[in-house]
């Protein structure tokens, strides 16, 4: 069974960070780098996606947030978040 996520926010850029939520309320980020595989990310709590993410790093929120089961992420990153 596919675990369903919902995308919060995302870095800018060719190789976007996406900040995401796991079904417990968990918020973990998940990167390019691992193919964007919910199993190899790394905990954030609300605060750091506030001030440091948002606040510091540009990264761009998802209003509404996007629920999606957490396989489709690379093909979330490549159909919206990257030109072609």
């Amino acid at each position: 069974m596919d675990a369903k996520i919902k995308v919060l926010a995302h870095s800018p850029g060719r190789y976007p960070i996406l900040v995401v939520e796991l079904a417990l309320g968990e918020l973990r980020t998940v990167y390019f780098e691992t193919g964007y595989d919910a199993d190899r990310t790394k905990p954030v709590t609300e605060d750091w996606l506030r001030d440091n993410a948002i606040g510091r790093h540009s990264f761009v929120e998802v209003d509404p947030p996007r629920e999606m089961p957490a396989s489709a992420l690379r093909d979330f990153v490549r159909q919206e978040l990257l030109e072609d």
